[in-house]
């Protein structure tokens, strides 16, 4: 019955409507003469496969009193899988009462073996769908194949398997009638010829529906033909223009040339704006989620415009939260289309000297990613503002002639983004410049940040710049600030006769940069960072000029790096004699480190935690063996406890005693001993092993 050979000339490339009318009209009376349920189950499983055009099909269904899905077979195969705390793409649908299609399922985060794939085939792809009747869950079907009969699903496989629903609740009252309720046997048999007679209706109109589709194809298609038959000759016509024009000396012609090669120029503008409309009606139907690090993506599309912005002298800052989630599920293609359209239109519409910037923010609570490309260009007047998202419109008269394009553009990025859930929306001001943005959902699957916060109340960040510098340094604040660096903790100078006091990280754009500033930093141990004003101009420079970020590009992490990189190591003296805490201030002030001191155990104690509880944990800790209300052992025995706990870092500890070296159990809780007196060499050791062993 089943035409294996008619996939070319069937749209749904599945079963021929006269075939599934007579299939389902067999089923049915098969199922109205079997008793048995594996008999019932079989053929029904076999409706499914030959529907679906499937290699196997699996019905389960809902078991209240055991919560299991059972299947009803009499071969060797799984016949019954527990949902009791259970994993897995078929537990999740299970849990969520929702259907999907998985077409490399093995390949899916959630997927198990033992429940997606019991009978242990070489599965590749398989679509779920729930058996719900009237707010009452029945059980699942499914339809799979293995990589011996690849099949990927469609939105379409979905739909036609949503048409089997009312036909499977039927088949399931017929072998578990307890399900059914208050519902007569006749009822449920007249129900179920019902059901065949509507799945033949429903599915006739979905084959309708594909041929719709096949047609809208067919249309693209010949458009994108037709388009790129235009092109190629209005590009030789250029070619050919310019050849011509150098051969002329008449002024007149050379103006008719001219004008020539801006109409052949326009037809190269408007096929390339229709080939993209074309891509963005296609990518609805064939852009599937994928999984990307959006950090590395937005920089990606960001850079790309870095050379173009510094050659046209536009000052180009460029802003991806720090807080972004690790990786997410979108549409990749679908936003790097979206934004290489708009940050091209802020470069083509931003003059030069005046502002472009790429703003990422991640609303958490939103579980929301908002992006925004804003520019200080022409701007729009309030009253093409409504029109601007239309396509083949322009805000003004003059701007196809002044700035080229066709109007497309803005239409298909609004058609982008309502594909990625949001919604394009436009702030301008005539000559002031105009702000693009829209809000996504995120798709979560690593909620890591890149980025840790470098908390630390001794930092001490100065900023030296020009007034042409303040757009860039507002945006290294931004970073700064969403790096955990405090405002207070953060100044600026546009001349600087000396370092600041306690200063502990300059920087410094490459403008200002000089010999004794450089010298000075060296000196006064404080960490410099350049900024580098010149595109690639200080490339292989770092000797010199410390960290080197660009300005015309994505310096996040470089600019993280060197600040919780470059910290001074927070350090605590504890011991009952002042004199010894003196002598370790003294050696430790020629080294790049904040000290802090106690005299008293319990006090010590509290430092410890207080400090580990504000995220600015010590990183080395000299304990006194003998002090008063807890001793150096008992302080360090009770923190490494809390440290257990908490999952911090652990603390460099170090004994200092005049008892001669610890006991074996103290010694574990100690990473280094060093008796009194103790002199300059032993305190710097200590220092070089902590380093070493933090960076292990």
């Amino acid at each position: 019955m089943y035409n294996k050979n008619h996939g070319e000339n069937n749209i749904m490339g599945q079963i021929e409507l006269h075939e599934l009318k007579t299939l389902v009209s067999e089923t049915t009376q098969k199922i109205g003469s079997l008793k048995q349920k594996h008999e019932i189950n079989h053929v029904v499983e076999n409706l499914i496969t030959q529907v679906m055009d499937s290699e196997f099909a699996s019905l389960w269904v809902f078991q209240k009193e055991t919560a299991s899905l059972i299947r009803a077979r009499d071969d060797e195969g799984t016949n019954e899988i527990s949902m009791l705390g259970q994993h897995g793409v078929l537990a999740k649908c299970f849990f969520t009462l929702s259907g999907g299609i998985f077409n490399y399922l093995a390949s899916e985060k959630e997927y198990l073996p033992e429940v997606d794939n019991p009978d242990n085939i070489k599965i590749k792809s398989k679509i779920i769908m729930p058996i719900i009747d009237d707010e009452n869950f029945l059980g699942i079907v499914t339809a799979y194949s293995s990589v011996r009969k690849i099949k990927n699903f469609t939105p379409d496989d979905q739909e036609i398997l949503q048409t089997l629903i009312p036909f499977l609740t039927n088949v399931i009252y017929i072998m578990y009638p307890e399900l059914k309720g208050q519902k007569e046997e006749v009822y449920i048999n007249e129900s179920l010829i019902r059901s065949s007679e509507d799945l033949v209706e429903k599915v006739e109109a979905v084959q309708q529906q594909q041929q719709q589709t096949e047609e809208s194809e067919q249309t693209l298609n010949f458009l994108a033909n037709t388009v790129h038959d235009i092109r190629t000759p209005a590009n030789s016509l250029y070619g050919f223009l310019e050849l011509l024009e150098d051969q002329l000396e008449d002024a007149r012609l050379l103006q008719y040339i001219h004008n020539a090669k801006e109409s052949a120029h326009f037809i190269n503008d408007l096929t390339t704006s229709i080939l993209d409309r074309i891509s963005s009606q296609r990518a609805r139907a064939t852009e599937e989620d994928t999984e990307v690090n959006p950090t590395k993506l937005f920089a990606d599309i960001a850079e790309s415009f870095s050379a173009n912005m510094y050659n046209k002298g536009i000052i180009y800052n460029i802003y991806i939260d720090p807080a972004l989630p690790k990786q997410i599920r979108l549409k990749q293609n679908v936003l790097k289309r979206t934004l290489m359209n708009l940050l091209n239109n802020a470069y083509k519409f931003t003059p030069s000297g005046k502002e472009v910037s790429l703003v990422v923010q991640y609303k958490k609570e939103e579980s929301k990613m908002k992006i925004s490309v804003t520019d200080k260009g022409i701007g729009i007047a309030p009253e093409k503002q409504k029109e601007i998202f239309k396509a083949f419109t322009q805000a003004e008269e003059d701007t196809k002639q002044q700035y080229g394009g066709t109007g497309l553009g803005l239409a298909i990025c609004a058609d982008y983004v309502t594909q990625l859930g949001g919604k394009l929306k436009l702030k301008s001001e005539l000559e002031k410049g105009s702000s693009f943005y829209f809000s996504i959902p995120l798709n979560i699957t690593e909620n890591r940040t890149i980025f840790t916060p470098a908390k630390s109340r001794h930092l001490k960040v100065a900023i030296l710049l020009d007034k042409t510098n303040i757009p860039a340094t507002k945006n290294i604040v931004r970073y700064l600030i969403a790096m955990g660096i405090d405002k207070s903790q953060i100044e600026t100078f546009q001349s600087m006769h000396s370092l600041p006091k306690e200063l502990t990280h300059l920087i410094c754009f490459q403008k200002k940069m000089t010999e004794k500033i450089k010298e000075a930093a060296t000196t006064q141990n404080v960490s410099l960072l350049t900024v580098e004003e010149e595109f690639l101009s200080l490339n292989g420079k770092t000797d010199a000029y410390g960290t080197i970020i660009p300005q015309y590009g994505y310096y996040a992490p470089d600019l993280h790096k060197f600040i919780a990189g470059n910290q001074p190591l927070h350090i605590l003296v504890a011991d009952d004699d002042k004199i010894n805490i003196e002598l370790i201030k003294a050696i430790l002030s020629e080294e790049f480190c904040h000290v802090d001191t106690a005299t008293d155990g319990k006090v010590a104690l509290q430092m410890l935690e207080e400090a580990a509880k504000n995220g600015t944990p010590y990183q080395i800790v000299y304990l006194d063996k003998h002090m008063p209300t807890l001793s150096g052992s008992d302080v360090i025995a009770l923190y490494r406890k809390m440290e257990k706990q908490s999952g911090l870092n652990r603390v460099f500890a170090v004994s200092i005693s005049g008892d001669g070296k610890p006991e074996e159990s103290i010694k574990q809780l100690f990473d280094m001993h060093v008796g009194k007196p103790f002199n300059k060499k032993s305190i710097q050791e200590t220092l070089s092993l902590a380093k070493y062993t933090a960076n292990d």
